[in-house]
């Protein structure tokens, strides 16, 4: 079980789960930095934070998170998150999944996509190791990792392709923890105000 005190901010609260998010290093973050322009994005950001404008993709995300999360909830023991949650280890480790199961043994992580990616093979790295860095940070020891295809209406929005989304369970990999952990050392030591 996460200690309560490990419950950060609810992202309900925009701006303080925004301003608690800039103190550490998160999910997001150590995903997309898996590369040398990954990371030099992240660092970039975290020098100059900027908003990324609100787009269509954005918000059908937004949107269908509720309801691929009530779509798993038939299969499995778990409910939606919005809180931002810190590591044991380090308060400055974060990570907001989009659901826990009540013993949070299990977290959830949904996506949504413009191209089937099939099986879990196919996703992205960066999710990868975004849900492995959600796993280090709650301690759980799966995460069910879901995802909905998009397509355009004849009205040109965006609608739901299938009736509910593909998922697969994936458990710990502590290899590609590893890696996380080394990443986001290199990324705090970024963050201004950490070495002042």
């Amino acid at each position: 079980m996460i200690e309560q005190s490990r419950f950060l901010v609810q992202s309900a609260d925009r701006d303080e789960w925004l301003r608690v998010r800039a103190t550490g290093v998160t999910a997001t973050m150590v995903g997309k930095a898996h590369d040398d322009k990954g990371f030099s994005e992240v660092v970039g950001q975290m020098m100059d934070p900027t908003p990324i404008p609100d787009n269509a993709f954005m918000a059908f995300g937004r949107d269908q998170e509720s309801n691929i999360i009530d779509k798993l909830a038939e299969r499995f023991d778990i409910a939606g998150n919005d809180w931002l949650i810190a590591s044991t280890e380090a308060n400055w480790m974060m990570a907001t999944p989009d659901g826990l199961s009540p013993d949070h043994g299990t977290i959830v992580e949904v996506k949504t996509t413009g191209r089937d990616w099939g099986s879990y093979d196919w996703v992205p790295i960066y999710y990868k190791r975004q849900v492995q860095w959600q796993l280090f940070v709650t301690g759980a020891e799966e995460c069910v990792f879901a995802w909905m295809l998009r397509e355009k209406a004849s009205d040109g929005s965006f609608v739901p392709a299938w009736v509910g989304p593909k998922y697969v369970t994936v458990k710990r990999q502590q290899r590609m923890i590893d890696q996380c952990l080394e990443t986001a050392h290199k990324l705090y030591a970024n963050l201004p105000g950490v070495n002042a």
